[in-house]
């Protein structure tokens, strides 16, 4: 009882920090030190002059750490520029889990809600858009071996180049509600990182070439050396839950980013549902029960198939994709409710 009460005075009394200056101590802080050494989600404000800003994020969710490992390494480098960094779940972080029990998705709260998480998110949002930023980056880690990728809320030129400045991959996304660069699309160009695993030291080294290229050609997109048309682009156009009793198949992460055949056991036990984005059910067009497992009709595009449980619980097991060419779109805003 004495732990839930704790939890319950710690998500009530969950308010925005605006600072205006980085202490010299961050730079030597953990991500489960922060929530100690900042008191709650830090907003730091570093504009300078009328330059418009670069606005980072990063711990949105609590055990994905790469991302303040990359930027505490660089803090001199953004003193430098303008710019806004934002660290977000710090209690979680401290915990070194995603959320904290009974604690909303701090990454499904953008376009709304009633929490705390949600009121830190609508200020966040406020505060940045009204600094009109030429970039707005969310740093994430998977639960699950990916490639490196991108995910982006439209097709426009500027979009697809910084896109393609991170990963030669990107993931057009309709789905979930309430993430961060859906919001931030509708004021910014903004996308989405996901760098790797957070036990893989590499993807801290990937998150930090990416800034630092940022830093570089501050404030335009850096010059993509690749092939301009060599970007791969896919598309969600399925989310996948879990249902209790679910036992999942670690080996499924071989094929995120590739097209599993038919046949292939999406789980070892226990019956999935699938939505598109507008929330029909879709999955009887992708996967059937085989003495109890769930197992594909059709050769199948994953991403993001999680390999820990709790985290497909909470979220979901993967993703379903379809390739798209990477031709900019007339109307660069794919979201109709974007």
């Amino acid at each position: 009882m004495q732990a839930t009460v704790v939890l319950f005075v710690r998500r009530k009394h969950m308010r925005l920090n605006i600072a205006t200056a980085l202490p010299d101590s961050l730079a030597d802080a953990p991500a489960t030190a922060l929530a100690d050494e900042l008191g709650g989600p830090t907003l730091f404000d570093l504009r300078r002059g009328n330059h418009p800003p670069l606005f980072v994020s990063v711990l949105l969710h609590g055990n994905e750490v790469s991302g303040w490992d990359a930027l505490r390494g660089l803090l001199n480098e953004f003193r430098q520029i303008s710019a806004l960094l934002f660290l977000a779940n710090l209690d979680a972080a401290r915990d070194g889990v995603r959320a904290l029990p009974g604690q909303v998705d701090f990454n499904r709260v953008w376009e709304g809600g009633h929490t705390a998480e949600a009121a830190v998110a609508a200020e966040v949002t406020a505060r940045v858009a009204s600094a009109s930023p030429y970039l707005a980056v969310d740093i994430h880690n998977n639960t699950g071996r990916n490639p490196p990728y991108s995910v982006i809320c439209r097709t426009d030129p500027r979009t697809l180049q910084f896109a393609g400045a991170f990963a030669g991959r990107a993931l057009l996304a309709s789905q979930p509600g309430g993430f961060q660069t859906r919001r931030f699309t509708r004021f910014c160009t903004a996308v989405t990182v996901e760098v790797g695993t957070p036990d893989d030291p590499d993807s801290t080294t990937r998150t930090t070439e990416f800034l630092t290229k940022l830093l570089a050609s501050y404030p335009e997109a850096p010059r993509d050396t690749r092939n301009p048309g060599s970007l791969s682009l896919f598309e969600t156009v399925a989310r996948v839950t879990v249902t209790d009793g679910t036992e999942i198949e670690p080996a499924m992460q071989r094929f995120n980013f590739r097209r599993a055949p038919a046949g292939t056991a999406l789980t070892r036990r226990g019956a999935l549902s699938a939505q598109s984005a507008d929330g029909t059910s879709i999955g009887g067009r992708y996967f059937t029960s085989d003495d109890g497992a769930a197992v594909l009709r059709r050769p199948t595009i994953l991403a993001m198939y999680t390999r820990d449980l709790e985290s497909a619980r909470r979220d979901c097991l993967c993703y379903f994709l379809e390739p798209l060419d990477t031709k900019p779109d007339a109307n660069p805003l794919r979201l109709s409710n974007a």
